[in-house]
């Protein structure tokens, strides 16, 4: 008797666990998002959040506002900021106001969503920048490097003018 082994056969089972595992990976969003007491949620313990307003690193770049728009207008402001945000790779906003922002950016290959949330506090001169990961511990530093990014979008815009911290 000769017995004959596929190496096709499990691809289809991949395929179909990785259709109905894969969308796990996104999570449903934090109880904790959105503006809170001026600000916005601080990070929690894991590695995997940056926060401009609460200075966990010197990496993390600051968003202060260009002169031109510390007047108040809001409503141009956040026009800018959401078209630099849409932006970004594979980023949707996902929730809007005058001085508050959410979105939500999904990584190319597992589909792991991170929400990124941008605030301007009614006094200032600075906008307010959280990017956090949803599920795990590690993020590798995207969440830096998206914030990163956003900022020189804003930058080289106008909005913001401080340069990168280096």
């Amino acid at each position: 008797m000769h017995f004959r082994i596929s190496h096709t056969a499990p691809f289809p089972l991949v395929l179909l666990l990785l259709t109905f595992l894969l969308p796990a990976c996104s999570g449903s969003p934090p109880a904790s998002l959105g503006p809170v007491a001026g600000g916005l949620a601080p990070c929690p313990e894991t590695p995997n959040c940056v926060h401009t307003g609460f200075r966990e690193s010197a990496d993390i770049p600051e968003f202060t506002l260009a002169p031109r728009w510390t007047d108040g207008a809001t409503h141009d402001l956040f026009q800018r900021v959401s078209q630099a945000v849409t932006s970004l790779p594979r980023t949707e906003v996902v929730d809007r106001t005058d001085r508050y922002l959410r979105a939500e950016a999904t990584s190319r290959i597992f589909r792991f969503v991170d929400d990124l949330e941008v605030y301007l506090p009614d006094e200032g001169d600075r906008i307010v920048v959280r990017s956090s990961s949803r599920l795990g511990r590690s993020d590798l530093g995207v969440n830096l490097r998206r914030v990163e990014e956003l900022h020189e979008i804003l930058r080289q815009d106008g909005v913001v003018t401080n340069p990168p911290t280096p």
